[in-house]
């Protein structure tokens, strides 16, 4: 049994809805995954913070929506510790994280932050500089994430689906 297109359409919204009002791409997606299609626990949530805004708002690591979607999946097939204490080299999140990424870059052109920032707003923005921030912040940032953690939480979803992980 697959996710439907109405499950996909409400994390799409939650993500898009979630960014502009609250913050932390990565934490977005991963709401919007918690709220449809569950799998993250509370504690993945809060950890995940940190790496929004391309990893605590560098901008120039992966773009924090990205890592959200990866995370949920990786929740899914990642390696457990178990494997990890025996020397078992899953590399399933790998392989599943690869297929989000290439959406990433068919749609932004890249996946760090900086490159899904010129894609979306013609320049990458220096989200630390406080005068650089509320350019991107006046220049409607905030809302133009919201697209991308939305598309970050529905094409999660269609990963999940391709690889019967729902």
């Amino acid at each position: 049994m697959s996710y439907s297109k109405e499950v996909m359409d409400r994390a799409y919204e939650l993500g898009k809805l979630y960014e502009p009002k609250l913050g932390s791409c990565s934490q977005c997606v991963l709401a919007a995954l918690m709220e449809t299609v569950g799998g993250v626990d509370e504690a993945t949530f809060q950890a995940v913070q940190g790496i929004s805004g391309g990893t605590v708002s560098y901008g120039t690591g992966t773009c924090g929506a990205l890592a959200g979607g990866i995370v949920a999946i990786g929740a899914r097939v990642g390696r457990t510790k178990a494997e990890f204490d025996s020397g078992i080299r899953n590399r399933k999140v790998v392989e599943v994280g690869r297929k989000l990424a290439a959406k990433f870059v068919k749609e932004y052109g890249g996946v760090t932050c900086h490159q899904v920032q010129t894609c979306t707003m013609g320049r990458p923005y220096d989200l630390m500089d406080d005068a650089d921030h509320a350019s991107f912040t006046a220049g409607g940032g905030h809302d133009l994430c919201g697209v991308v953690t939305g598309n970050a939480a529905r094409w999660t979803i269609e990963v999940l689906n391709e690889e019967g992980l729902d």
